[in-house]
C-alpha cells in the first residue's frame, strides 16, 4: 500500500490529522476503567516509588487519570515533526477500525525511504510500542524517547545511530485498552503469517527499513496468575530476553548478551530498577509450570531475530494495576532504550559488519545442510522471585522452568534453495513476498 510521508510544515496538525484520524472513533479516550483495576497494598507499592525526572509526553499532564489517546499521540507528534529537522514521519498502515499506524523516523541527514537510509553507513535501531493495546508504558516511552530524539543533548545519537519509532502497533487495542486486536487475534504472534492488517504493517516496516536492533517493548501482569497459583505477585520491573529460536545464527545470540544485554543489565541496576529473564505461566491454574519466552517463529522477538537482527523483548510490571507506578515504568522502558541506543552508537561500526555477514551467510546457506523445523525449550528447575501481597516481602518459590536458553531439536530437514509453487498458491506466493522472500514468477506454463 501506499504510504504518505508526513513532511514538517506550519499547519502540520491538519496535514497528519487529515491521514492519522480518517475513520476512527471520535472519542478522546481510551476505554479505560480504573474500577476494575487491582490496587496494591502500600507496603507492596512502597517498594515502587516514582523516579525523579518530568517526562513530557500527554499521560503526564497534571491531573491525568488515563492513558494517552489516539489524537493525543497525532497532536504529540506533530509538534515533533515541527520543530525536529531529523523527524519524518510516515502512515506505514492502518487498524481494523481505520487508525493510522505511525513509523517516525530519525535519521542525519532526515530520510524517509528505507533504501535510502541503509546506505547512510549507520545502524538502524526499531522501537515497537504498544502491540497489546493494555500495556501502555512501552508505547509512551516511545514517545517520550521521540520527544528526546527531537531536541536537546539526547539527539547527537543521531550522529551514529538511526532511530525508527512505532508507537503504536494496535490502536484499536489502545482505544478499548484490551490486549488484543479488533478480531480478537494478537498481532504479536502474526509475525510470521502477517494475517492481520497490523501484523502485515509491521512486515512491511520491517522488510522496507532492515532494522539492525529490535527492542519490542511490553508490560506482563502483576497479580492475575500469579496470585492464584503461588499466593504471590510479580516483583520485578523489567523482565527482558533476546531472540530464542532454532536456525538463529549464533553469532547474533552472542552479540545479543555481550554487546547489548550485558549494558542493559547494569543500567537496570545504576537505575534502582530490579531485573530478570523474561517469563511467564499459563492460565491454567492447575499448571505451575513457568516459561521463559517461546522458541517457535511467531513472536516480534524471534522474527526479527530470523530476519538477522539483534532482538530483544522488555516488559515492565503494569498489566491489571492502572496507572499504578506509571511513571516508573515508562523510566524503565527509557533506560533500556538509552542503554540499546547506546551500546548501538559505541559498537556500531562492528555492528554493521556482523549483520551484514550474518545476512550474506544466511543467503549462501541456501540448498546446503540442515534447517531446524521442529524445536522446544529445556525444562529444568528454577527459583522464583515473587513478593508476598500483604506484607510486600519477598517470595521464594521453586518451579518447573521451561529454559528458551537451551533449546532441543525435535525435527530437522534438508535447506531448500527454493519452492516451487503451483499458480493456485498466489495467496502464499504474496505472503513470501511480504516477508521479504523474492518471489519470481514464470511467465508461461512449464513442464518439469
Amino acid at each position: 500500500m501506499r504510504m504518505p510521508t508526513i513532511a514538517r510544515r506550519r499547519d502540520g496538525l491538519a496535514v497528519i490529522a487529515a491521514f492519522w484520524l480518517t475513520g476512527q472513533a471520535a472519542s478522546a479516550y481510551a476505554l479505560y476503567d480504573p474500577a476494575k483495576e487491582y490496587v496494591e497494598a502500600p507496603a507492596v507499592a512502597a517498594h515502587y516509588p516514582d523516579p525523579p525526572l518530568d517526562i513530557p509526553t500527554p499521560a503526564f499532564k497534571p491531573g491525568r487519570t488515563d492513558f494517552t489517546s489516539q489524537e493525543e499521540l497525532v497532536a504529540f507528534v506533530d509538534g515533533l515533526a515541527a520543530r525536529s529537522a531529523d523527524l519524518r514521519v510516515r502512515i506505514v498502515g492502518r487498524s481494523q477500525e481505520e487508525r493510522a499506524i505511525a513509523l517516525l523516523i530519525f535519521a542525519r541527514p532526515a530520510i524517509a525511504d528505507g533504501s535510502e537510509l541503509a546506505k547512510n553507513g549507520k545502524p538502524t535501531v526499531l522501537m515497537i510500542g504498544q502491540q497489546h493495546g493494555n500495556e501502555p508504558a512501552g508505547g509512551e516511552a516511545a514517545l517520550a524517547l521521540a520527544a528526546e530524539l527531537s531536541g536537546g543533548s539526547s539527539a547527537q545519537v543521531l550522529d551514529h545511530v538511526n532511530v525508527l519509532i512505532v508507537p503504536r502497533a494496535n490502536p484499536d487495542g489502545a482505544y478499548h485498552f484490551v490486549r488484543g486486536l479488533k478480531n480478537g487475534g494478537d498481532v504479536n504472534r502474526d509475525h510470521l503469517l502477517l494475517g492481520t492488517p497490523e501484523g502485515q504493517t509491521l512486515g512491511r516496516v520491517f522488510v522496507q527499513y532492515q532494522p539492525d536492533i529490535v527492542l519490542d517493548c511490553h508490560e506482563f501482569g502483576v497479580k492475575l496468575r500469579w496470585f492464584e497459583k503461588f499466593q504471590s505477585l510479580q516483583k520485578y520491573d523489567a523482565l527482558i530476553q533476546y531472540a530464542t529460536v532454532s536456525n538463529l545464527p549464533r553469532a547474533l545470540t552472542d552479540a545479543s548478551e555481550q554487546m547489548f544485554r550485558q549494558p542493559l543489565l547494569r543500567a537496570f541496576d545504576q537505575a534502582g530498577l530490579t531485573h530478570s529473564w523474561y517469563y511467564t505461566t499459563s492460565y491454567d491454574m492447575s499448571d505451575r509450570r513457568v516459561s521463559m519466552g517461546g522458541v517457535v517463529p511467531d513472536t516480534g522477538r524471534n522474527i526479527a531475530g530470523l530476519r538477522n537482527a539483534v532482538s530483544f523483548l522488555l516488559e515492565t510490571r503494569g498489566v491489571g494495576i492502572g496507572r499504578a507506578h506509571y511513571k516508573r515504568r515508562v523510566y524503565t522502558h527509557l533506560t533500556a532504550i538509552h542503554s540499546i541506543l547506546a551500546s548501538t552508537a559505541r559498537n556500531a561500526d562492528a555492528l554493521l559488519a556482523l549483520v551484514r555477514q550474518v545476512r550474506k551467510d544466511v543467503a549462501n546457506a541456501a540448498g546446503t545442510g540442515e534447517i531446524i523445523v521442529s524445536s522446544v525449550a529445556s525444562t529444568t528447575r528454577h527459583t522464583l522471585d515473587l513478593i508476598d501481597p500483604q506484607t510486600g516481602t519477598d517470595r521464594h518459590v521453586e518451579v518447573d522452568w521451561r529454559s528458551a536458553l537451551e533449546i532441543q531439536t525435535r525435527l530437522k530437514r534438508s535447506r531448500p534453495g527454493g519452492y516451487l509453487l503451483p499458480a493456485s498458491e498466489g495467496r502464499a506466493a504474496r505472503r513470501l513476498r511480504d516477508l521479504g522472500v523474492t518471489v519470481l514468477q514464470l511467465a508461461e506454463d512449464t513442464s518439469l
